[in-house]
């Protein structure tokens, strides 16, 4: 636990003695065989683990601990300071209006100092079904907040379901994002030998010829494992595994790097409140490996700088399961798509009005910014409405999410 921790302070504004510091510490140098990467975050299963009440106060809840959690572990090295990853921007969206705006700040600062990170996407979403400029409207509330505060959301993700349309790729990268990683369930599928995967991170080429670095490891044991949505469900476990020199369990002879990353916590869980990503980074770290509390960004970049050049390149297409339940509410989701489609129209003449009116829009703002989000939540991923929120109870959010975006 963080009590057992030595504590070593750091002077203020002393860079250059923060980074001897953290060299001399064990399993902080640079000269090891690996660097492995393990990442906190909680799995939002939206209306399928609770109501809208309920997931408001744990995403509250959830931020503020971590955020105290990065005050009491920043005189740490870098590698073992606490970091978090929000499950999408809905967590910062329910913040910013939930919170005070010296607390929204608080929150931002730990973004841009990377002890908190936030994906492009609303939530965990099947997107398959959904129509491209959907997809990219959803991702508009993060944009904004970009603008805002000068920030940049490196990740996009659709996590959980077996299977990823083709084009995807394109509309995260054309929207900024440069990395994805993909676990899945592995069950309520028909997806033959889904944990399989031909490449364990490797160039995602979208039809335009953009790409994001996407990391989908085969999964070995379970979803709580390797290639699942909780990867470092036991972040110790996933540690050793991944260290093994031997090739019996198989995943160092498909992944021959010596950075590796493992993410996910949470799991079903509706809340994931703990300091054990800290204590295993310090406690597994030795001179053969680091291990470094990662806010999953951290992974990519140090993978792309070590091993961008040479990875193979993939331009297919995983295909549609979860993503057709949509179909479920046929002509609900029919008339989601008819919005969006009129809102080209529309646009096109709030801009005209806009030019000699620049006022025009102001009193639809908190409207506009409803219905990016609306868009976004509309696709998330718990279709399947077989959790223990009731399947009524889902349909009719569905419902006021396409009223709202009309």
């Amino acid at each position: 636990m963080l009590a057992s921790i030595i504590r070593i302070g750091r002077p203020a504004g002393c860079l250059a003695a923060a980074i001897l510091l953290c060299l001399a510490l064990p399993g902080c140098s640079g000269q090891e065989k690996l660097r492995i990467y393990i990442a906190n975050d909680d799995h939002t299963d939206y209306l399928w683990s609770a109501g809208q009440d309920t997931y408001r106060q744990a995403f509250l809840e959830m931020i503020d601990y971590y955020l105290d959690l990065a005050d009491s572990t920043e005189s740490l090295p870098s590698c073992q300071q606490s970091r978090w990853n929000c499950d999408g921007s809905l967590w910062l969206w329910t913040y910013e209006r939930n919170r005070s705006k010296q607390q929204f700040e608080r929150l931002i600062g730990r973004i841009r100092d990377g002890h908190v990170n936030v994906p492009l996407n609303p939530l965990v979403q099947a997107l398959g079904g959904a129509p491209a400029e959907a997809v990219l409207r959803g991702m508009y509330y993060a944009g904004t907040v970009e603008r805002r505060y000068g920030l940049r959301f490196k990740l996009a993700a659709a996590i959980e379901n077996q299977t990823l349309p083709y084009g995807l790729g394109s509309l995260f990268a054309g929207s900024g994002a440069r990395y994805t990683w993909h676990g899945i369930c592995n069950c309520a599928t028909r997806v033959p030998d889904a944990g399989n995967r031909e490449h364990e991170i490797y160039w995602w080429l979208g039809p335009d010829s953009s790409r994001v670095l996407a990391k989908w490891y085969s999964m070995p044991v379970s979803n709580q494992h390797l290639g699942g949505y909780a990867e470092a469900f036991d972040p110790e476990a996933v540690v050793e595994y991944v260290s093994t020199q031997s090739d019996t369990n198989g995943f160092r002879a498909r992944y021959p790097y010596r950075v590796i990353g493992a993410f996910g916590k949470g799991w079903d869980e509706l809340q994931t409140m703990t300091d054990e990503f800290v204590e295993v980074a310090r406690s597994k770290s030795s001179p053969s490996r680091r291990v470094i509390v990662s806010n999953e960004v951290d992974f990519f970049e140090d993978f792309e700088k070590t091993y961008g050049r040479d990875l193979p390149e993939q331009a297919v297409s995983f295909g549609n399961e979860w993503d057709l339940l949509c179909a479920s509410l046929a002509e609900v989701s029919a008339r989601v798509k008819r919005s969006v489609e009129k809102l080209r129209s529309a646009e096109a003449l709030a801009v005209l009005v806009s030019l000699q009116d620049p006022s025009f829009m102001e009193g639809r703002r908190l409207e506009r910014e409803q219905a990016w989000m609306d868009l976004g939540l509309y696709w998330e991923h718990d279709w399947t409405a077989d959790g223990p929120v009731p399947r009524e109870v889902r349909r009719d959010w569905q419902r006021t999410l396409a009223r709202q975006v009309e």
